[in-house]
Parts: C-alpha cells; sequence; structure tokens
C-alpha cells in the first residue's frame, strides 16, 4: 500500500492529508484511477489558493499602511499656510501701517503677534483643548464679567448648519433649533423675521455661534460701521473666525472695538493648532481620493489641484470645531443633489476650486461611521463623539 501525504496550509495552520492507494490491479482500472487524480488535484490547487490569498492579504496590508504613510507625509506639506505665514510676518514688520488705522493699529499688531507666537509645531492634542479656547470666553461673556476659573463643560449637543441647496429639499428646522447650539457659516440667513417662516422649516431659526472665514470678516467690517454688518445674528451671538489672510486682524481689531464699545459677544479667532489639523486631514483625503480616481502616484497631485490655493471649507473647520466643544454633533446642509444650488441663500451652482468637497465628504462619512480610521485625529489623544449627518 502507497500512502500519499499532502500538506495543506488552512488559517495560517498547516494540516497533514494522508490518503492511502492500495496497490491492486483493479485500482489501476480507469473508473478508480481518475476520480482519484481529480481529488488529488483538487487539494493541491486548495492548497495552492489558500497559500495565493493569504500573499495577496499580506501584500494588501502592507501596501496599504506605505501608502497611507506616505499620504500623511505629502498631507503635512502645507504651501498655502506657509504663505500666509510669511505675510503675516512681513506685516508685523511693517506693523500694518498700509491697513491699519491710528485707533486699530495697536490692537491689530497685538492680535496678529498673539497669532504668530502660537504657531507651533503640529499638535493635534488641541482638540482637547477647545472647550477652554472658544467655549469658556463665550460662557463668560454670558455670564457678565464672571470667574475666569472653573470647569468648562461641552455643550450637551451641536447642530451645524451647513449652505448647501440640499437643504431646501428637506424640512429639519424643527430639529435644528432643538440642538444645545446651533453653528452657522459665513452668515448665511436663519429663518425668523427676516427669513419668514417658510426658511426656518428648513434651516431653523436660533443661532448660537456664526463661523465665519475672515475673507467674509474682512468684507462686512469697515470703519464706518465696526462690525454691525458682521453680527448677521445679532450683537448677542458670538462669533468663530480663522484667519486666511493676517491682514484681516484689522477687520478683527475692529470687531473686538465695537463688540466691547456694545458690550456684544466676542469675536474669537481659532486657534493655529486646529487650523493645522483641519488643513492636515482635508489635503490627505484628497490625496487618497486622488491615488484611487486617477491610479496616478500621489506626488502629482499638486498638478491637478493649484496647491499653493488648496484649503479646506468653513464647513469642515466648522465640523472639527464642534467635535471638540460638542458630547454629540449633527451636520445639516452638506451635499450636493442635481438640480441643488451649491448655497441654498445665493443663485451660486458651481463649487469653489480651492476646495475638494468629495474628499470633505468622505471625511465626513469617516467621522460618523469610523473616526478612529482619521488620521492626525486618531493619534491625538481625543475621543470624538457621536456624530450624525443628515443627508
Amino acid at each position: 500500500m502507497l500512502t500519499v501525504v499532502l500538506t495543506i496550509r488552512a488559517k495560517g495552520a498547516f494540516q497533514l492529508w494522508k490518503v492511502p492507494i492500495e496497490m491492486k490491479r483493479q485500482w489501476s482500472h480507469p473508473s478508480i484511477a481518475l476520480p482519484l487524480l481529480v481529488v488529488l488535484f483538487l487539494l493541491l490547487t486548495f492548497r495552492c489558493s489558500l497559500r495565493h490569498a493569504a500573499q495577496q492579504a499580506c501584500n494588501r496590508d502592507a501596501g496599504g499602511h506605505a501608502v497611507d504613510a506616505e499620504l500623511a507625509e505629502l498631507a503635512a506639506v502645507d504651501p498655502a499656510a506657509a504663505a500666509v505665514l510669511r505675510d503675516a510676518e512681513r506685516l508685523l514688520e511693517a506693523n500694518l501701517t498700509m491697513r491699519a488705522p491710528p485707533e486699530l493699529r495697536d490692537a491689530a499688531v497685538r492680535g496678529l503677534r498673539g497669532w504668530l507666537a502660537r504657531q507651533q509645531r503640529f499638535d493635534p492634542a488641541v482638540m482637547s483643548e477647545l472647550v477652554d479656547l472658544i467655549k469658556r470666553p463665550i460662557d463668560l461673556h454670558a455670564a457678565g464679567a464672571g470667574d475666569a476659573g472653573g470647569e468648562v463643560r461641552p455643550y450637551a449637543s451641536c447642530a451645524v448648519v451647513g449652505n448647501s441647496g440640499v437643504l431646501l429639499a428637506r424640512e429639519h428646522g424643527a430639529l435644528i433649533d432643538a440642538h444645545d447650539l446651533v453653528i452657522r457659516l459665513n452668515n448665511a440667513p436663519a429663518g425668523g423675521a427676516e427669513g419668514g417662516s417658510r426658511l426656518a422649516r428648513h434651516v431653523g431659526a436660533r443661532t448660537g455661534l456664526a463661523f465665519l472665514n475672515s475673507n467674509v470678516l474682512s468684507r462686512c467690517a469697515s470703519r464706518s460701521a465696526g462690525c454691525r454688518r458682521c453680527r448677521a445674528y445679532g450683537d448677542g451671538v458670538p462669533i468663530l473666525t480663522y484667519m486666511c489672510n493676517a491682514a484681516h486682524f484689522v477687520e478683527h481689531a475692529a470687531c473686538s472695538a465695537a463688540g466691547a464699545e456694545a458690550a456684544a459677544a466676542p469675536v474669537v479667532v481659532t486657534d493655529p493648532r486646529l487650523d493645522a489639523v483641519c488643513a492636515r486631514v482635508v489635503k490627505y483625503y484628497s490625496l487618497r481620493r486622488f491615488v484611487r480616481e486617477t491610479g496616478k502616484p500621489a506626488a502629482e497631485w499638486g498638478g491637478a489641484h493649484e496647491e499653493g490655493m488648496f484649503h479646506y471649507s468653513s464647513g469642515m473647520q466648522a465640523v472639527v470645531a464642534a467635535a471638540g466643544v460638542c458630547a454629540r454633533v449633527s451636520v445639516f446642509g452638506f451635499g450636493k443633489e442635481p438640480g441643488a444650488r451649491h448655497h441654498y441663500h445665493t443663485l451660486q451652482r458651481g463649487e469653489l476650486d480651492l476646495h475638494d468637497y468629495e474628499a470633505e465628504y468622505e471625511f465626513y462619512r469617516d467621522l460618523e461611521e469610523r473616526p478612529e480610521a482619521i488620521p492626525f485625529l486618531r493619534d491625538s489623544g481625543f475621543r470624538l463623539p457621536p456624530v450624525v449627518v443628515y443627508r
């Protein structure tokens, strides 16, 4: 009797199969030999398939980590931010004399100098400080010269209301207003006396925080009107702004001065570390999408995007900021549909080229479904709150 030993690897373990073959004349008959050969062939094929699949999985895993590291390294390069810093340093040397009127010059220089001093190494741990950086000054204003000490708790729930025209196809207004804090972007209108009840059904009527990029702040602020036109939701609503141009510290000084005179809510500038986190996350998702959809190397991404102008959207940073100051976050009005305008309150239909909205949508999906997979944030030591995106 002849025994054939087959070694088969299954689920990482080796198993021995012994197939006895009795050497008798009748086994040489085709009716017996052929099925046996088929069995042997199938067993050998199965073994090879398992080995090939295991090798492929190994290659995918190793390759995935390598690609992830390359994308993260490329995402850390931000020419746009570097240009803003260079301009800021030149402005500080010139003392903002070309832009700032005499009565605002000192305040603008102080704001710019403090902002530059906070430009430090990349630090995603800033997420754990956002309650103090953003909510504390708002709480102090609401308390009226209250004590600066004590623990500041996150908002129980926050609604971030985007400006997409898809909002007009939904009636989320009551749900939006039911949140502890409602954040609106770039002075888009809310419902109410000015917007009317029809608009309120879609976008809500309450506003607790206005998020403005500094380009919007610069356009709406002026020496004659102060910051009145920037406070679309009233003097009692605080403003959170990020500086996309260091020269806009002049308008920030104007708003802060006007606010102090009228006892208006504060105008808070985002910490540069938060800006850097947002920039890296968005560029990572844009790089990943570019590689996946074009099949080209990630290093060629800059040719498809105007790298010196590429930037995250106001909505993206508002969502990340909300994740740092809220125990629960709901996102409305982000996305697009056929026939929907880019903004629900304007006639604009096209998107801005300096943003990669599709990449940001992928980020929101991960934020909602698998936050542990988000690069940079996953290493911050900060536990992201539950996020629900209403589409």
